[in-house]
């Protein structure tokens, strides 16, 4: 009789492990199922390229909480162009983190099908490429790719080279503020006071231009226009911003009483002086909210850029200029001193006057001869000059509940806000600040800035060239085919 081998397992074995096995599935399937859904809703996100910006600024994702509605992004776009792949990472961020973002990526020249039917979709004519596109509820924003991107023109200007740099990359600054603006139907509206010398918003010019200025508002997701008080006119009922940038002749005193009046309604107002020192009639209207103009300039050894500009890095409390602490600061020219009036209102219901920015313990204002010209005395007091403040006034009689609370911004230059000195340090980061600040804007008051671009260069010689295409196309493929050999050969053995 011929002996059987025993089977190795059991029939209740095998049932066990079969039966272990399923279970073992079964648990990993559930764990990868729980890991989806709990990853769908608590999701976090790591940056492992320094080279493309893929984490959103706080204001960015404020932003993005405000957006209920679906907002459709089209980066019709040259995939070949360098800032595809840095605006296409972006959009994705943005897609991640709401998903009521929705991006759709359309390479015009290799799918000719696709960008004829976002032409027709979007009425675009034959000269609108390498654009990203944003709608929601009818509100259209384009963003061209000049905006993109700040360029250095300096070798090319002063004939040095042929060579145009990218130096910043503005795509968070340039996509968050085309949301802002679809998702916003009626956008609030800033009247630029003229006829007192006052710098123009349409004026490209770079020492007194303010058409930088007017980017920042429609960054804003803002409407801005001209006004002129003179005249049976008041302050319209649609101004939710006055701004007054740098004003250098008297004021009538019914064109002083129509601002008080628009004040005292709880309106919103920037204003900006500058040096030389020259009374507008301003001086004691602000006053009576608390301010203090100075008429001098103020100077800062300690701080100084060239004779009298200076570059500011002491910020008060504010939530205005909460996000400057540490990281930024500012460049102002010839600033005048702006701080809390001593002998202004005082009690419960007095205006809130709180300063912004500081100089150095090393500050000093001069005052200012007749003739215009500094006044040294040498007993001037070296201390922090308060040189911008912010008011606050609301809940209170004679304040129209309909606007809120009166909300004022006065700073001592109006030349660091001017085309030439905007981007300079975080000149335009302060712009947006105080204006969604007046405007009460909260979800906005965190900083929003250009993100630099890096290039690196390997510059060599013809020799050396010539040495790394031999070493690429000879000494590195001869060293794999060799240790290849020699593999060979000792298995052979």
């Amino acid at each position: 009789m011929t002996n059987q081998p025993r089977p190795s397992f059991s029939p209740s074995r095998k049932w066990s492990l079969s039966l272990n096995t399923l279970v073992v599935l079964f648990s990993v399937l559930a764990l990868g199922v729980m890991i989806n859904y709990l990853g769908e809703r608590h999701f976090e996100r790591f940056a492992w390229s320094s080279a493309i910006q893929v984490k959103l600024s706080p204001r960015s994702l404020q932003v993005l909480s405000l957006v209920t509605n679906d907002v459709k992004i089209v980066l019709y776009y040259d995939r070949r162009e360098p800032l595809y792949d840095l605006s296409w990472s972006l959009l994705k961020a943005y897609s991640f983190a709401n998903r009521h973002i929705l991006i759709e990526a359309v390479d015009y020249p290799g799918n000719p099908g696709g960008a004829q039917d976002i032409k027709a979709r979007y009425k675009l004519s034959d000269r609108d490429r390498d654009i990203v596109i944003f709608e929601c509820g009818g509100q259209k924003r384009i963003v061209y790719h000049s905006e993109l991107s700040d360029l250095d023109t300096r070798a090319l200007m002063s004939g040095q080279g042929n060579e145009v740099r990218r130096t910043h990359f503005k795509g968070e600054l340039m996509f968050t503020s085309a949301i802002l603006s679809v998702i916003n139907p009626r956008q609030p509206k800033a009247y630029f006071l003229q006829r007192h010398g006052e710098h123009d918003v349409e004026s490209d010019e770079g020492v007194s231009g303010y058409s930088k200025f007017g980017g920042v508002l429609r960054e804003n997701a803002m409407q801005f226009d001209k006004l002129v008080l003179e005249g049976t006119g008041e302050v319209p009922a649609d101004c939710n911003l006055l701004i007054i940038p740098g004003p250098r002749t008297v004021f009538l005193p019914e064109t002083l009483e129509k601002i008080d009046r628009y004040l005292k309604q709880g309106g919103r107002l920037l204003t900006l002086f500058n040096y030389p020192p020259r009374r507008t009639g301003l001086e004691p209207l602000l006053a009576n909210w608390g301010v203090a103009v100075g008429n001098n300039v103020v100077v800062d050894p300690k701080a100084v850029v060239r004779q009298y500009d200076m570059v500011v890095a002491a910020f008060g409390t504010h939530p205005l200029v909460k996000p400057f602490h540490h990281y930024y600061q500012l460049y102002l020219i010839q600033p005048r001193s702006i701080g809390p009036e001593s002998s202004g209102p005082a009690g419960v219901n007095a205006p809130q006057v709180e300063g912004l920015f500081f100089t150095t313990a090393n500050g000093v204002a001069w005052d200012i001869r007749a003739d215009g010209t500094p006044q040294r005395t040498g007993h001037e007091i070296a201390t922090n000059v308060c040189l911008a403040v912010a008011v606050e006034k609301g809940g209170v009689r004679n304040v129209s509940a309909d606007r809120g609370s009166t909300r004022i911004v006065v700073v001592g230059d109006s030349y660091f806000l001017a085309n030439d000195n905007l981007d300079t340090e975080a000149n335009r980061q302060f712009a947006s600040q105080a204006i969604n600040w007046l405007l009460a804007r909260n979800e906005l008051l965190s900083g929003l800035a250009a993100r630099p671009i890096h290039e690196y260069k390997l510059t060599m010689t013809e020799r050396q060239e010539e040495a790394v295409r031999w070493i690429l196309l000879l000494v590195m493929p001869g060293a794999v085919l060799l240790i290849g050999l020699l593999v060979w050969l000792r298995r052979r053995r």
